[in-house]
């Protein structure tokens, strides 16, 4: 009788802990499709976030043979010049608190910095937004960008363009952990600047050729993302040079002038500004963008 009693206690035990774990699986279902649910909706608000925002972006439309004003700056150091250097070696530091200035006076006359992939973007589809756009570009990867401008870019929440040597290393320039964390940020940008500097146009096409793909995959496969622009080193190019980049998966190439305005037909010329210290940069885009004239195929 007690042998009876023991197995029936036992199968009531067992039936209750087997009815609480169904009540516990089903609550661990029914707390997931909530989840699900929940996330499905966010990530459908965000879209709808992000897609009305871009259809209120007022664009306009780029004539055949217009060019247009997209200033594109440069900055290669951003710490005070060493001590003792010549002054054309000292043109390429710009102090930190310049920099932020300069930054600051941009945002302030409503220019919106942007990345180059974005105003290749523009150009191809011959439509530009109707807002001032602008880019900062930074050459060489210098280890100063990571520890001086980016802290002032993202206070700002700013976008820029990094091109980087994919070959040159040394503690004078970013590490591969501190490029692919800025790759990370969706504030950076992360361009070609080849693998070791050449001067392209004394080069054979063979090297030029290396120097432009191996630097692309290295980047690519440091940041997971595709490398469309090509920064050339020194500003150099020529004709053969920007057949080479078109050539070998480049979507355009910078180079340096003192000018911008761009042309659409021609992204693999695309002008940029070197920005010295001293410069007052929104006077001189002003200077610049006025210069058109009345009777120029120019779009401001």
């Amino acid at each position: 009788m007690l042998a009876m009693t023991y197995l029936n206690k036992s199968r009531i035990i067992n039936i209750i802990i087997t009815i609480l774990i169904l009540v516990l699986i089903f609550m661990i279902g029914l707390l997931i499709l909530n989840l699900n649910h929940e996330n499905t909706v966010e990530a459908g608000e965000k879209k709808l976030a992000e897609e009305q925002s871009q259809s209120r972006i007022e664009m306009i439309d780029i004539s055949e043979k217009e060019t247009v004003f997209i200033p594109i700056l440069n900055f290669h150091h951003i710490k005070a010049a060493p001590a003792g250097v010549d002054s054309i070696t000292a043109s390429y530091y710009i102090e930190p608190q310049e920099f932020e200035e300069i930054l600051q006076s941009i945002i302030e006359n409503d220019y919106e910095p942007v990345f180059v992939s974005e105003i290749v973007s523009y150009l191809l589809q011959k439509k530009l937004p109707k807002n001032k756009i602008i880019a900062l570009t930074f050459d060489d990867g210098n280890a100063n960008y990571y520890t001086q401008a980016w802290p002032i870019l993202e206070k700002y929440q700013v976008k820029s363009n990094q091109y980087i040597m994919s070959g040159v290393k040394s503690e004078n320039y970013m590490t591969h952990d501190q490029i692919k964390e800025l790759a990370g940020t969706g504030l950076v940008e992360i361009g070609s600047h080849t693998v070791y500097h050449p001067y392209l146009t004394k080069e054979e096409g063979q090297l030029v050729i290396e120097e432009l793909t191996k630097s692309q995959q290295v980047l690519k496969d440091l940041t997971g993302q595709s490398v469309g622009v090509l920064s050339y080193p020194f500003g150099l190019y020529d004709d053969r040079i920007k057949k080479l980049t078109a050539q070998n998966g480049y979507n355009a190439g910078l180079t340096y002038d003192q000018d911008g305005w761009q042309d659409p037909e021609d992204l693999y010329q695309l002008n940029r500004i070197s920005v010295f210290p001293g410069m007052n940069v929104v006077k001189y885009l002003e200077k610049l963008e006025n210069n058109s004239g009345p009777d120029s195929n120019q779009t401001h």
